[in-house]
């Protein structure tokens, strides 16, 4: 079993125990399918906290910036050990390198290379743990490697290309052509085999709503140690992404969209708790859902749960915290399934009957 796991020998009477039960336990949850489960994972997953310096520059930047970005994150690997499942990265163009970079860096940095850029705000919010798409992709798939009974991880990608920061170089537009060079790179990484795609979803049906409100998602079982990707955007971009492919032909991401919509499957809702019977309506019929325990800090200062329990409870397949461990700065807040597991049968959605527990 990947994640956590516990420490000194297993003894005669656990592998007993095992040998007794674990039969049954492992049939019931192994006809769990996708939309079945619920994970938690990270907001602004490659994210590190402005040092006292910067956070002057956020302070007079953002007036809440220098709260809200206080929140720092491991590299996604441990955050793999630590049981996270899902991760979020903002991404920005820079297909001739060096755009993003800090003055003075060397020619060998990887923010002077060309390729996809990973960071909140240039010039402001940039630290990163992963700063390349590339390198914060390949740690997934290095560490997936190694851990191939895993439930599948979910990426999501929100394409950034708002000038937010004034005093920057203003970002390259994610037109068709990048999309295509983020696509390439996401591939690049994982290879197809490695990857769940739209169109392996879709199969021989017309649209992907038609699958999942009919067939039904893959199992769990089937789609262990693969990756998934979303797109985090919607308005232009998503039209700009669906636009040739409306059921996500040939696409690499899933995107957000209305559950009437062609390509509906995945949807990001991430407010539980004026969303919460929404949510629970989507994942009923069927779909994937995203959303977001806290946002900004306030719930951790506050100690406030009342949105976290809202998201677990509204079976969203996908949990998103800034604080899968509690930040002692502010408060014993903290987002995890109970017993600590990595991976649980659906509350809402589970048709198996599967026993509360650890699915991975």
């Amino acid at each position: 079993m990947t994640g956590r796991s516990g420490k000194g020998t297993f003894g005669v009477r656990g592998l007993a125990l095992c040998l007794v039960f674990g039969s049954a336990l492992n049939l019931s949850a192994g006809d769990l399918r996708l939309n079945e489960i619920q994970v938690i994972g990270t907001h602004n997953s490659y994210h590190t906290a402005p040092d006292a310096g910067a956070r002057l520059l956020v302070g007079a930047f953002s007036k809440r910036g220098a709260q809200a970005w206080d929140y720092s994150r491991e590299s996604l690997d441990k955050q793999l050990d630590a049981g996270l499942r899902q991760f979020e990265l903002d991404v920005f163009a820079d297909p001739e390198g060096g755009r993003y970079a800090k003055a003075g860096t060397a020619k060998e940095d990887p923010m002077r290379k060309p390729g996809m850029k990973v960071l909140h705000v240039p010039g402001v919010d940039a630290g990163s743990t992963h700063p390349t798409l590339v390198g914060a992709l390949s740690s997934i798939r290095d560490w997936s490697a190694a851990h191939p009974r895993h439930v599948p991880v979910m990426v999501l990608i929100e394409l950034k290309d708002s000038a937010d920061n004034p005093l920057w170089r203003k970002p390259i537009p994610f037109d068709r052509k990048q999309m295509e060079a983020l696509e390439a790179e996401i591939l690049g990484v994982f290879g197809r085999e490695r990857l769940f795609l739209p169109d392996d979803l879709r199969g021989e049906s017309a649209t992907l709503r038609e699958v999942v409100v009919g067939q039904g998602w893959p199992a769990v079982d089937s789609l262990r140690g693969k990756v998934m990707c979303c797109l985090d955007n919607e308005g232009g971009h998503r039209s700009l992404y669906l636009e040739g492919n409306p059921s996500l032909e040939g696409r690499v991401l899933f995107a957000s969209v209305p559950r009437d919509h062609p390509a509906a499957a995945w949807m990001k809702r991430n407010d539980p708790v004026d969303g919460f019977d929404e949510i629970r309506s989507l994942v009923r019929e069927g779909f994937l859902v995203r959303t977001r325990a806290d946002s900004d800090t306030v719930e951790a200062r506050k100690n406030d749960t009342t949105k976290r329990d809202k998201a677990l409870a509204s079976g969203a397949q996908f949990v998103s915290t800034d604080f899968p461990e509690a930040d002692a700065r502010f408060s014993d807040y903290a987002v995890k399934l109970p017993e600590g597991v990595v991976a649980r049968p659906n509350p809402v959605s589970d048709s198996t009957g599967a026993p509360e527990g650890e699915v991975e």
